[in-house]
C-alpha cells in the first residue's frame, strides 16, 4: 500500500456517532433533481455545492467544500469541472458521470477521483484512462421531488400530459403526433428544483422517449415516478426493477402514444393502479437511499482495495 493509500485508510473512519459528513457538488440542475436535500440526519450531514452557477444563481468554490470537511464528496458530471478543481476535492471522492464517457482530455482528469459510477448500465467497468468505471446505478431522485402517495389522487378530468428531454429527430418523431391530437407539453431543458416541481404537479402523464432509439432508461423516468405521474414509455433495458404494464404503460409507436392520450381522455382514471404502483416503485431511486448504500460501499471498497482502481 502506498503512503497515500494508507493515509486515507486511516483518516476514514469517523468519531462514534459522529454523522458521515457528504458533500455532493457540480452543476445545480443535478444537484436539485439527483441529490439527498441538504440537512442533518442521525446518519450523516449532506450540503450542497452549485460548481457551475447559472446567471442569478449562487455559486460555490472548491474552498467552500474544504472548509465543509467531507468524508465523501460526490461530483456530477466531473468531466465538465477544471482539471485543478477536481484536484483539489476533499475527502474521498465519487464521480458521477450522467452521459456518455469523457474524451481523452477529460478521461485524464477524472481518473484522479476515487472511484467512478455511470446512470448507465453498459459502461460498467469500462476503461477511463488509467482507471475504471466501478460501478452503474439508475438516475437518483432528490427527496424533494417524491409527491406523497396519498397525493396520486383520482383524475376526473382530460388527464394532462406532458414530455421532458431537448429536441431531437427520434424525440420529434415520436412526439409529434401526439401534440397535433392532444394537448402534449414537451420541456425541453431549463426547468429544475421548485419551479420543476411546481410544474409536474400539475401534469397526470408523462411521456418518455430516448433521445435516440434504443438508448435506454433515460434519467427522466425516476423523475416522472416520483411525481406520481401515469409514465408511458418504450422498452426500458436495463428496466432498473421497473415492470411494464404493471409501473408503467410500454408504448412502441407515435402512434400508440395518441391511442393511449385518447383513451385517457376517455376514461380520465383506467390506469391509476399503475401510477401508484410506479410512485412506490419510484422509492428505489431516492437519493437519500441510494446515496447513503453507495457512500457505504465506497468507503468499504476503498479501505479494502485503496485509493486507485487499475483498468483491467
Amino acid at each position: 500500500m502506498s503512503p497515500a493509500e494508507s493515509s486515507l485508510s486511516t483518516s476514514l473512519p469517523r468519531p462514534q456517532g459522529a454523522p458521515l459528513r457528504i458533500a455532493f457538488a457540480g452543476a445545480g440542475r443535478w444537484l436539485a433533481t439527483c441529490a439527498p436535500p441538504p440537512g442533518r440526519t442521525p446518519d450523516w450531514t449532506v450540503a450542497w455545492f452549485n460548481l457551475r452557477p447559472l446567471a442569478g444563481e449562487s455559486g460555490a468554490s472548491t474552498d467552500d467544500l474544504a472548509a465543509f470537511a467531507p468524508q465523501v464528496t460526490v461530483l456530477f458530471d466531473p468531466a465538465a469541472l477544471a482539471p485543478e478543481s477536481l484536484a483539489a476535492l476533499p475527502g474521498v471522492t465519487l464521480g458521477v458521470l450522467v452521459g456518455d464517457l469523457p474524451d481523452a482530455a477529460g478521461a485524464a482528469s477524472i481518473s484522479r477521483l476515487h472511484r467512478l459510477v455511470s446512470f448507465r448500465g453498459e459502461l460498467t467497468g469500462a476503461p477511463v484512462a488509467s482507471t475504471a468505471l466501478w460501478r452503474a446505478v439508475p438516475p437518483p431522485v432528490s427527496d424533494l421531488m417524491f409527491r406523497p402517495t396519498a397525493e396520486v389522487a383520482a383524475v376526473s378530468r382530460t388527464p394532462l400530459a406532458m414530455s421532458i428531454g431537448r429536441s431531437t429527430e427520434h424525440r420529434e418523431a415520436m412526439l409529434t403526433p401526439a401534440k397535433h391530437h392532444h394537448e402534449l407539453l414537451h420541456l425541453i431543458d431549463g426547468i429544475y428544483g421548485q419551479e420543476l416541481i411546481e410544474l409536474m404537479g400539475e401534469f397526470d402523464v408523462a411521456v418518455h422517449v430516448p433521445a435516440e432509439p434504443g438508448t435506454g432508461f433515460g434519467s427522466q423516468i425516476p423523475l416522472h415516478l416520483a411525481a406520481g405521474q401515469l409514465l408511458l414509455s418504450g422498452d426500458l433495458a436495463p428496466a432498473h426493477g421497473l415492470e411494464r404494464n404493471i409501473d408503467y404503460l410500454q408504448i412502441d409507436s407515435p402512434e400508440g402514444i395518441v391511442w393511449v392520450l385518447e383513451r385517457l381522455r376517455r376514461f380520465p382514471d383506467m390506469h391509476r393502479k399503475i401510477r401508484i404502483r410506479g410512485r412506490l416503485k419510484a422509492e428505489q431511486y431516492r437519493a437519500s437511499f441510494l446515496f447513503a448504500r453507495l457512500a457505504h460501499d465506497l468507503l468499504a471498497d476503498v479501505r479494502a482495495f485503496g485509493a486507485d482502481v487499475p483498468v483491467a
